[in-house]
């Protein structure tokens, strides 16, 4: 991407959010237009399925990674790590 690219995508875009593969996802401040930047060499089959729901309006909230939250189980487990994994 040249230089006066990425100016333009600066001022004009807000940056939403970042796959797994490094794919970046903006948003036309003045439109609602959705675009992706990609990570690399230009390959439709890397954009996550849910990604691609945000990108054609399928769903109005991107994918946004959430934080994945251990807490100690109360009971003891007989086999294993006494966590438990809360999404």
């Amino acid at each position: 991407m040249n230089i006066v690219s990425q100016i333009l995508i600066r001022f004009s875009s807000n940056l939403i959010g970042e796959d797994q593969y490094g794919n970046k996802y903006y948003s036309q401040k003045k439109t609602d237009k959705r675009f992706v930047i990609f990570n690399g060499k230009v390959e439709a089959s890397k954009i996550p399925p849910m990604w691609h729901a945000w990108l054609h309006k399928i769903i109005n909230k991107p994918p946004i990674k959430r934080k994945k939250i251990y807490v100690k189980n109360e009971t003891p487990v007989e086999f294993g790590e006494p966590l438990v994994l809360i999404e």
